[in-house]
């Protein structure tokens, strides 16, 4: 009995929870965070003054989060009348276009159904918004989503309205591009430089050593006085180099 009582209390339980929140998407979609990202102008449906600038704040910190660094708010001219500020539709359009001409890729777009604390005595928040998702230069809508949720008494509206845009914010899958690094090769018909080979320098061969030759012993000069003497035969033993000049001419050589 106390076990029927306990899962009775944790079905109601669960079907309140589940009726606070209600969200409806289409199919997932994956894009490029590095692409140029614009946050268009949002329709306001709800009583709240200025709910769609407060809807387009949270957009632009949930693309942020995500990865997405070239992201930009349309922002009208000055110049603009009140009638055209008034004419949220056509102010959608004109930044529809505005963004495409710019060369922007993706926008972000929608409409604000609910933005206010209920009333009684909890003051729940309650928020109710739908995200359109468009790729410009194809006027293509690529992503939509609605969903809306109430907050406990404690929570504030900005609070439930951050949790909701980034729940609506899973179906979109943000991809970075991959970095391939491609080596040049050089062409095939060019022929490769011929390659220059630079002869080693002539070293010069040493000039061979002065031999030593035999110093045949110097007759002594005579006396002017006394004639010349007869010339005397030198032996074979004499004209024979010395030992000391045959080892320097040895060691030369080497």
């Amino acid at each position: 009995m106390r076990l029927k009582l306990i899962a009775g209390v944790l079905m109601i339980a669960t079907t309140f929870l589940t009726a606070c929140e209600t969200m409806t998407t289409s199919r997932q979609v994956a894009v490029s965070s590095n692409e140029n990202w614009v946050i268009l102008p949002m329709e306001n449906l709800s009583k709240t003054p200025l709910a769609g600038s407060r809807a387009q704040s949270l957009v632009e910190t949930h693309l942020r989060a995500n990865g997405v660094r070239n992201v930009d708010k349309y922002k009208p001219d000055t110049d603009v009348n009140i009638l055209s500020l008034l004419d949220e539709p056509g102010q959608i359009e004109t930044a529809r276009q505005w963004a495409k001409d710019n060369g922007y890729i993706y926008g972000i777009t929608g409409s604000v159904q609910e933005w206010q604390y209920k009333n009684g005595l909890d003051n729940e928040p309650s928020v109710a918004l739908t995200l359109k998702f468009v790729h410009l230069q194809r006027d293509e809508v690529m992503w939509v989503a609605s969903a809306a949720r109430t907050g406990w008494g404690y929570n504030n509206i900005a609070g439930v309205a951050s949790k909701t845009i980034a729940e609506l914010m899973e179906e979109i899958q943000f991809r970075k591009p991959r970095t391939v690094t491609r080596i040049a090769k050089a062409p095939q018909d060019t022929a490769p430089a011929p390659v220059q080979t630079v002869a080693a320098p002539k070293v010069a061969a040493p000039l061979p050593a002065a031999t030593a030759t035999p110093v045949a012993a110097a007759a002594k000069p005579a006396a002017a006085d006394n004639p010349l003497p007869a010339p005397q035969e030198i032996s074979d033993e004499e004209l024979l180099p010395s030992p000391y000049q045959t080892n320097l001419q040895e060691t030369t050589n080497r």
